[in-house]
């Protein structure tokens, strides 16, 4: 049996990306001992850039408004303005971390268009915006933050209603260990990648939503997945790694198994449509047998200015020379996968979850986007309210002080391994997610992967690891299976297509008139229900 270590903090950070950096340095300046454990910075080092209007005919209010429309009336307001009006403060104090963004020639920010804003707003720096911003946070904070790498959360710890710490196990030393806070922020991401193909790391699992349902937090917008349409497919190599759609507005098209440019079939806006439009319109096209020999269809970067690839896209040309393909002469194949999980953990403007002691920022928490997200919203909401989530867990810390937690025990341990049932029941969830809860769902599909995820849940929770490492890895399992259901079963409660959610037997786009809300009801069981946004 492994060990049991108990450590004590003021504040404890789950997770090592941008948000979880950024709420460390809040709570280490208001001079709270502050701990950040993590195992990898999850999505963050691919973070290409993130919107601030630098244009002078752009503002917060139109920034507002496009983060709204793109919603479809499901963004918290809240949120939304918060994201908008803090983005300029932001970008400034990132400059003054010493980080230089791309400017034109002329001096003027650089700045990409996503689908669905009305100005260019995405700013980067060079190619490697999210490494450069998390390299340079963890230089500032090196010394008043007490880092914990290798180490994964898995389980929150409770004093009666209130969140004191987490469960958590550290691979490097084979240990479990209990960590005591006085206020817990969850930044540990999404979890597209339970998907068997994502955009995102296979290690990004459903550890933080999953955490805080078992602790009785609500979750909302779980239906609700953005499929990145620009994933490749083949090669081998690349498969899951996306290409940004912003080229779309650069003089790339997309096109089919014959060369025709199909989304001008669908609508005059042609390629240039919300991310969620052209996932649909790629699937359908693929099922009408106009897909490539890999499956998906067709992006021709051959009509972009060399010039501009090289200065804003040169990430892109590298990865793909380096499998032997010139994308400025050679179409590539790409399809949609999963990319940004939109829902989560619910919180206020300030990151507040609905239970004491815990505080959400980044993409675990949910809420902000709606039924759709802008390309570079993402990437802002990890800094803007990693900041938002650190300042009001340290002012919780300060104020609540200590609880006492009772300490979790070590996981029992059997004779026999189980390794290869754990890795059966994963890949049964997987195989459930893709077949079921994939780019456009419907009942029977989504029934049968909830059945799948109900049965997995029972099954795990009989197993037991012949060792440390293998508990770990079914704890994780756990914490997945617990996302795919709660994510099919809010899929399966919106009987409607709106946005990243696409009901086949529901193919009419509805009005907004509710929000899908989740939490653990008094019998441990998923308790989902429709919250009336018009009452």
């Amino acid at each position: 049996m492994g060990s049991m270590i108990t450590r004590q903090t003021d504040c404890l950070i789950l997770g090592g990306g941008l948000a979880g950096w950024m709420a460390a340095r809040e709570a280490a300046a208001a001079g709270l001992k502050t701990m950040l454990l993590h195992d990898g910075m999850g999505a963050s080092p691919w973070v290409h850039g993130f919107n601030v209007p630098v244009y002078p005919e752009d503002s917060a209010d139109i920034f507002l408004q496009d983060t709204l429309a793109s919603g479809q009336g499901l963004s918290d307001p809240a949120l939304a303005r918060a994201l908008c009006q803090d983005a300029a403060e932001v970008f400034d104090e990132i400059r003054a971390m010493g980080l230089s963004f791309n400017r034109e020639k002329d001096g003027s920010y650089q700045a990409l268009r996503p689908l669905g804003a009305s100005w260019p707003r995405v700013v980067s720096i060079g190619n490697e915006t999210g490494a450069a911003i998390l390299t340079r946070l963890k230089e500032m904070l090196k010394g008043s933050v007490t880092e914990l790498p290798a180490t994964r959360a898995l389980k929150l710890l409770k004093d009666g209603s209130r969140v004191c710490g987490a469960l958590a196990y550290d691979a490097a030393g084979k240990r479990w260990l209990n960590l005591r806070a006085n206020a817990v922020v969850l930044a540990c991401g999404g979890y597209c990648g339970i998907y068997p193909v994502s955009t995102n790391k296979r290690d990004s699992g459903g550890d933080g939503v999953a955490m805080a349902y078992e602790a009785g937090a609500e979750l909302c917008d779980m239906e609700f997945i953005q499929f990145e349409p620009s994933a490749a497919v083949w090669p081998r190599e690349l498969v899951g790694t996306s290409v940004i759609t912003t080229l779309l507005f650069e003089g790339a098209v997309l096109r089919n198994r014959d060369g025709e440019r199909f989304m001008l079939r669908y609508g005059p806006e042609g390629d240039r449509v919300s991310k969620d439009v052209m996932s649909r319109r790629i699937v359908a096209e693929i099922a009408r047998g106009k897909g490539t020999e890999h499956g998906g269809i067709y992006m021709d970067i051959t009509g972009v200015d060399p010039a501009r690839l090289a200065s804003g896209y040169q990430m892109y040309v590298q990865r793909y020379r380096n499998v032997g393909i010139d994308i400025t002469k050679e179409w590539i194949e790409l399809a949609p996968a999963p990319h940004t999980a939109l829902g989560g953990v619910r919180v206020d403007a300030q990151g507040h979850s609905t239970v004491q002691g815990l505080f959400a920022c980044g993409e675990v928490m949910g809420g902000l986007h709606g039924a759709n997200r802008i390309g570079g919203n993402a990437g802002l909401e990890t800094l803007v309210f990693g900041r938002r989530a650190g300042r009001a867990a340290a002012a919780f810390a300060r104020s609540a002080g200590p609880c006492n937690a009772e300490p979790e025990s070590a996981p029992q341990l059997a004779e026999e391994s189980c390794s290869s049932k754990i890795a059966a029941l994963r890949r049964g969830m997987r195989e459930a997610l893709w077949d079921g809860v994939n780019a456009v769902r419907d009942a029977q599909g989504l029934q049968k992967a909830i059945n799948v995820f109900s049965d997995g849940l029972e099954a795990v929770s009989a197993l037991r690891g012949v060792d440390a490492q293998e508990s770990f890895e079914l704890l994780r399992l756990k914490n997945d299976m617990i996302a795919a259901h709660l994510t099919a079963l809010s899929a399966l409660t919106r009987a409607d297509s709106l946005g990243c959610h696409a009901r086949s037997d529901y193919p009419q786009e509805a009005k907004h008139t509710y929000r899908v809300m989740a939490r653990m009801d008094e019998n441990a069981r998923p308790y989902v229900w429709k919250e009336d946004l018009e009452s």
